[in-house]
């Protein structure tokens, strides 16, 4: 087995150095760090056959004068080694709130003075368990000499590309801290607005979830018991009454072939959607709906204003920047109009004269971008106007909910009617028949 030649600092500040036997330079990393070590220098040296004799004599000498400390603290680290585990190897998958908290986190630690491979260390004791087996991965790699941006790449997918080209730009730059602090602060309005979203649906999903439930019951269990009442006194049902019977025999009888149909429609409707050109439509179809439309429109011009000039502050260039923002846009259709404004700002065209000529959005959008153009502060002026419209995407939500509550009330409030009326005209039509 391979020797390798450290020189490190242990948790008290005295200088270590020393060999070791390891598989391999990052193995060899693994050992020095389960000691307690911190290692500042590890070259391979001879092989294992060169170098038993002497070995442990030199690992066990020390700078502080402390012959031995080292040989005594291995079979320590072999113990604490398998009882610590080895996190897997594998893809990291995180969710959203904990890509924030692993942001947040090192941001934090790397504005306190910290390193970035000191601040990853000390990640791995006070994070949760996948961000901590996440910092462990992560450290492993910027030991070896990876980039940060390509560890990130590397180890978990849930950093996209938009993110690790930011952390790039930060190394590049030497401004790390304050990239992480922007992205932590544009992820965690992102989740906010995708959350604000989400709870402005519930209310409505639970409204016709409840009524579709109520239908069903209605018709698969209460009208067939009205309608042999109405029978065993020799009576003739409403007609309303006997086309909701045959709705209801129909269900029944055929539940699984409408259940089956219902399948195949949405995995046909998926398997369509694959094409672009189809996903394309879709989302233009969708951008052009009342109310949902308009909303759907400015979070994209929100999400636009807030990256753009989040990327432009960061150093990147114009074209570069739109070239993420594209990548990070979900619809199709809005990000093939973006790609004839990369295309155009890439001729040399103005950002301005791009958004008006592909019509991705609205002018109010492009005074504020060509203010940013004509004073030279683009990144502050998209930011300020993402703030702005972010404001007005709220409001937007708070508009589409407020109508679309009493719509569904409507609706729901129209079909129990419905229901309680035939369930009364049944019940006064049997009263009739009985009194005959």
């Amino acid at each position: 087995m391979p020797v390798f030649h450290f020189e490190a600092v242990n948790l008290a500040g005295q200088a270590s150095s020393g060999t070791l036997e390891a598989s391999d330079r990052g193995d060899a990393l693994r050992k020095l760090t389960r000691r307690g070590l911190q290692p500042s220098s590890v070259r391979a040296g001879a092989s294992a056959g060169a170098s038993t004799a002497k070995a442990p004599a030199a690992s066990g000498s020390t700078k502080a004068g402390k012959p031995g400390k080292d040989a005594e603290a291995r079979p320590a680290a072999k113990a604490s080694g398998r009882s610590a585990g080895t996190p897997g190897t594998g893809p990291i998958k995180l969710k959203k709130a904990q890509v924030i908290q692993f942001t947040e986190e090192l941001c934090d630690l790397l504005a306190a003075g910290l390193q970035l491979e000191q601040a990853l260390h000390a990640m791995e004791n006070r994070s949760t368990v996948v961000v901590r087996d996440l910092a462990i991965q992560l450290r492993e790699k910027v030991r070896d000499g990876i980039p940060f941006s390509v560890s990130l790449q590397q180890v978990s997918p849930s950093f996209g590309e938009l993110y690790c080209n930011l952390v790039g730009a930060g190394e590049a730059s030497g401004s790390l801290p304050s990239i992480l602090n922007r992205q932590a602060i544009y992820l965690t309005q992102m989740q906010t607005l995708q959350a604000r979203v989400t709870t402005a649906l519930i209310y409505p999903f639970f409204i016709i979830t409840s009524g579709l439930g109520l239908a069903v019951m209605f018709l698969t269990y209460l009208l067939p018991k009205l309608a042999v009442l109405i029978k065993s006194t020799h009576g003739d049902l409403p007609t309303i009454a006997v086309v909701l019977m045959a709705a209801s025999d129909f269900f029944i009888a055929w539940w699984w072939a409408m259940l089956a149909g219902a399948v195949l429609t949405i995995l046909t409707i998926v398997v369509l959607f694959q094409d672009k050109g189809r996903q394309a439509w879709w989302d233009r179809v969708q951008l052009d709906l009342p109310i949902y439309g308009g909303v759907l429109r400015t979070r994209f011009e929100v999400q636009f204003l807030e990256t753009l000039g989040n990327l432009i502050h960061n150093g990147l260039p114009l074209h570069r920047a739109l070239e993420l923002v594209r990548k990070a846009t979900v619809n199709q259709f809005l990000r093939e109009r973006l790609g004839t404004v990369e295309a155009a700002v890439a001729d040399g065209g103005s950002l301005s004269r791009a958004l008006e000529k592909a019509n991705v959005v609205r002018p109010l959008v492009i005074d504020m971008v060509r203010v940013g153009e004509q004073t030279g502060e683009l990144s502050d002026a998209l930011q300020k106007a993402g703030g702005r419209f972010e404001r007005h995407l709220s409001k937007a939500i708070d508009r589409a909910t407020a109508l679309l509550q009493p719509v569904i009330i409507l609706v729901m409030a129209s079909m129990v009617g419905t229901m309680a009326w035939m369930m009364i005209n049944v019940v006064w039509a049997t009263l009739n028949n009985l009194q005959r």
